[in-house]
């Protein structure tokens, strides 16, 4: 009888076992896949902007777009190799004798691309800038979405690559959402030569904002399922969600930050800026748009978006 009993035991908890790996592996694919449909995203509880506020946005971003795309023909190509030895691929674009540098981080399942404008506005004022493609994202390689964590690595080879040119750069980092949180991650770092940061709509751990999805996009609990899928993803990605956190690296930082933040975000929710904001000792602001969403920041008001953080770089960074 014990014998049965160890053996019906066994084939219960191999089947238990068998199930959460499927579940867990499931979810990692969905979320850190760069293939996967997660960035297709209908959520149940989203925050509605106002028709005459979504115009706006709309007309800035074509703007926008389009300044991008002239930029983007200036800008020229290369590759990095990661500390895991996956090839990066980026774009940069340089003046003569000008040692300021920014450094331009895209979100979750998008490219170098949507940061063009960006790029075209820090170069008018005089910077060098570069735009890479994280990994598993545009023309980069990779498998797993590094969700800021294994991103914070990349962007120290990327600062490498720009003293390894310019013995005296001095570099910004600005993000935006995946993006943002990169930023807040590598500030935990203090990177020789980085200066100062800016992020924009950033999460405070990968943990945090997969359960934030678990809840809005399937109406499921973080426990169990996240608990599963975060060891799924350690084994799979090599990271630990709990330990990709912006806050701990946030406590850590000793450069100037600027946080932004969508009033109406309904990806990352905006009391994660508060939060994010709070954990931060070093010198720090806070801008929130209160009729933007996602990444909408700039987009609502270009103008005052681009006066915020030059302010901010003038006289907290490079004062």
């Amino acid at each position: 009888m014990k014998k049965k009993g160890f053996i019906i035991g066994f084939i219960i908890f191999s089947l238990v076992l068998s199930i959460g790996y499927g579940i867990g592996t499931y979810f990692v694919g969905y979320a850190l896949s760069p293939t996967s449909h997660s960035d297709q995203r209908e959520v149940n509880n989203k925050i509605e902007s106002t028709s005459d506020d979504q115009k706006i946005i709309s007309d800035n971003r074509q703007r926008e777009v389009i300044i991008g795309k002239d930029f983007m023909k200036k800008t020229k190509s290369m590759i990095i190799s990661s500390v895991d030895d996956i090839r990066l691929n980026g774009q940069y674009l340089m003046h003569d004798d000008n040692h300021l540098w920014t450094i331009l981080i895209h979100g979750y399942k998008s490219d170098n691309t949507n940061m063009m404008s960006y790029g075209a506005k820090y170069y008018e004022e005089g910077y060098n800038v570069l735009l890479p493609n994280n990994r598993a994202h545009g023309t980069s390689d990779g498998d797993y979405i590094g969700m800021g964590w294994l991103d914070k690595d990349d962007i120290a080879c990327w600062v490498d690559w720009i003293v390894s040119r310019d013995s005296q750069a001095q570099i910004i980092l600005h993000g935006v959402s995946m993006g943002g949180a990169t930023v807040m991650m590598t500030a935990g770092d203090n990177l020789d030569h980085v200066i100062g940061y800016v992020e924009d709509c950033g999460y405070t751990s990968v943990w945090d904002i997969f359960a934030s999805e678990l809840d809005k996009r399937f109406s499921l609990p973080a426990f169990p399922i996240l608990d599963i899928s975060n060891l799924v993803g350690q084994l799979k990605a090599g990271y630990n969600f709990k330990k990709a956190s912006s806050i701990e690296q946030l406590k850590k930082s000793k450069q100037p930050i600027l946080f932004i933040h969508g009033g109406k975000d309904d990806f990352v929710p905006t009391d994660m800026v508060y939060q994010n904001y709070d954990a931060t000792e070093s010198v720090k602001d806070i801008y929130v748009v209160e009729k933007a969403g996602h990444a909408e920041s700039k987009d609502y008001n270009p103008e005052e978006y681009w006066n915020k953080v030059f302010e901010f770089i003038n006289t907290k960074i490079r004062n």
